[in-house]
């Protein structure tokens, strides 16, 4: 049986919908010419148009980031776009 709206839990794709803005905002900085600099505790690192590969949308709307042959996500670092 399916459930109804009234049971399902509220905000539920609100961390998608923000993992893909998040993520079009990227693209469009990429597309001016910037950069897209992503900050954790202990270091920041700049994520230029050609490592566009680098970054990934997950299912669940967080980003992920490459480093070597990992995929680590990205859902308490710090944004900043440079363009």
């Amino acid at each position: 049986m399916p459930l109804a709206n009234s049971q399902m839990k509220a905000g539920r794709w609100a961390k998608r919908a923000k993992g893909r803005k998040l993520h079009a905002r990227m693209v469009a900085c990429w597309n001016a010419g910037g950069f897209v600099r992503v900050g954790t505790a202990t270091r920041f690192t700049d994520y230029k148009p050609a490592h566009r590969e680098m970054v990934r949308l997950g299912d669940s709307g967080s980003i992920f980031t490459q480093h070597g042959k990992r995929w680590d996500c990205a859902d308490f670092c710090s944004f900043q776009f440079s363009a």
